[in-house]
């Protein structure tokens, strides 16, 4: 026996048996993990095949997919997307997601996919495929962020809550995104009195000055009288829409005719009358609306506008959270000088 196994203390022999052992390791290796990348990928292309687009305007299942349509494809469904064509972005994305194998080099468009159906306004689709990415891939920062989105316009706070608590542990400043949320929270609960509820939100404005816009328009909609009294004549600026808009039968006189600002804001509206006396105040569309109407131009308005300063983005009607990025406290507001119409312009509230 001895020729044919030689002695355990020969040193060649422990050589071949630590090689043996790891030759078997790394095979049993391979083949599960083989078997596991398998089973993810039936697991996703199953999970795919749920949110499958139905009646696609897209014939695209029929092109033959070589790895260097990845790149025009993508920028094709991109372009769709900014476009509100959703659609036909959705049906590219799904074609590329399931033909391509390795999940690091689909994970972006299942990224993207997700964010247009978020766009596209169907937020549990949305969800389950974000849900799914963050099950292989926890840490992705950008899609927490649209996690949280979806959840806030779901009323979902409280999962929205959670969706913070990596990012704020990757190190990211989550801050306004916690108290925006707070606020939102406040706003839907329908079991606080007007009275608490005024004073709550009066307290939000004193802690959190970048919620001054959102504070203010709320106020209009549950008590004048604490609005108008709330409001901060060093930030009229960034609430001059609010206050050209509201309707007549919520204006304070009392208030608008002590205050400089705010009777020159009426006055240029229309709303009194023009006095030789009456000063600039600073907001360039006001002094330039009072300068023409002491020249005898009366046929004159505000048109407003709103952007992002962070994605730069512009909208047509205001926001809390830009509807493109989805930041919190990036609303710019920019007016510009029109001729008026005969019809009114309507309230933000």
């Amino acid at each position: 026996m001895d020729k044919i196994f030689p002695s355990y203390n020969d040193p060649l022999f422990s050589i071949l048996i630590i090689t043996i052992l790891i030759l078997i390791v790394a095979l049993v290796s391979y083949f599960l993990g083989n078997y596991k990348e398998e089973k993810e990928r039936e697991s996703l292309k199953k999970f795919l095949g749920t949110i499958s687009v139905d009646n696609s305007i897209l014939d695209i299942d029929k092109l033959p997919f070589e790895t260097s349509l990845i790149s025009p494809l993508s920028m094709v469904a991109k372009s769709f997307t900014i476009n509100g064509e959703y659609q036909k972005s959705i049906s590219i994305y799904l074609y590329l997601i399931n033909h391509i194998q390795p999940f690091f080099q689909k994970e972006y468009l299942l990224k993207e996919l997700g964010e247009t159906y978020l766009k596209a306004g169907f937020l549990k689709r949305a969800e389950s495929i974000f849900l799914e990415i963050l099950r292989k891939h926890p840490r992705n920062r950008e899609v927490l962020y649209l996690l949280e989105t979806i959840y806030e316009r779901l009323n979902d706070y409280k999962r929205a809550k959670e969706t913070l608590i990596p990012l704020e542990i990757m190190g990211e400043n989550i801050k306004n995104l916690r108290v925006n949320l707070e606020l939102s929270a406040y706003l839907k609960d329908k079991s606080i009195s007007k009275e608490k509820r005024i004073e709550r939100l009066i307290e939000f404005i004193k802690r959190e000055p970048f919620l001054y816009r959102r504070i203010v328009r709320e106020l209009f909609k549950i008590d004048i009288n604490s609005a108008w009294n709330s409001l901060d004549m060093d930030r009229i600026d960034i609430i001059l829409d609010i206050l050209w808009l509201l309707p007549s039968s919520n204006l304070n006189f009392d208030i608008i005719s002590s205050n400089e600002i705010l009777k020159s804001i009426y006055t240029a509206k229309g709303i009194l009358h023009i006095e030789d006396s009456l000063p600039n105040i600073g907001i360039f569309v006001i002094d330039t609306i009072n300068s023409a109407q002491k020249g005898g131009s009366f046929n004159i308005d505000l048109n407003f506008s709103y952007s992002c300063s962070r994605c730069r983005d512009n909208f047509p009607i205001s926001f809390d959270k830009c509807p493109r990025c989805y930041a919190v406290n990036s609303i710019i507001l920019n007016s510009t000088i029109t001729e008026k119409r005969a019809y009114q312009g309507y309230s933000l509230l």
